[in-house]
């Protein structure tokens, strides 16, 4: 789906003013970034190209651009260990989304609190750049 398609389906979403605006700000943001870039994006990068205003509604917009139907973005996560890092797979990502519990990607222990060690970015999905 294209970016143009998708933030018509936002403006037509029942979501709160504020949030709208938000969603729509982080969809034209994203539409501008060129192909081939965009998958690895993390909140920083976020933060600092939306105004100070957007802030508070930043994690539940981006939460609802991963998680609406055909979305535009993907949440991923990497575990920062001690041994360097390692970008989990969906299914531990999304494992650990359900569960709260992680094992070690190489040694498959379980690690304690896990959310401390694992670092989220998204990544726009190459479905939203089909502009046919």
């Amino acid at each position: 789906m294209a970016f143009a398609q998708f933030r018509q389906r936002l403006e037509r979403a029942q979501l709160d003013p504020e949030m709208r605006e938000v969603c729509l700000a982080l969809t034209d943001l994203l539409s501008r970034i060129d192909e081939g870039d965009g998958y690895h994006l993390g909140l920083p990068f976020f933060a600092k190209n939306l105004s100070a205003a957007t802030h508070p509604n930043l994690l539940p917009a981006l939460s609802i651009l991963s998680t609406m139907e055909a979305p535009i973005l993907s949440m991923n996560g990497y575990l920062d260990a001690d041994d360097g890092q390692h970008h989990l797979t969906k299914e531990e990502f999304g494992d650990l989304i359900e569960s709260g519990k992680l094992a070690h990607p190489d040694t498959g222990e379980l690690i304690a609190q896990p959310l401390e060690h694992v670092r989220i970015f998204y990544s726009i999905r190459d479905e939203a750049r089909d502009e046919s």
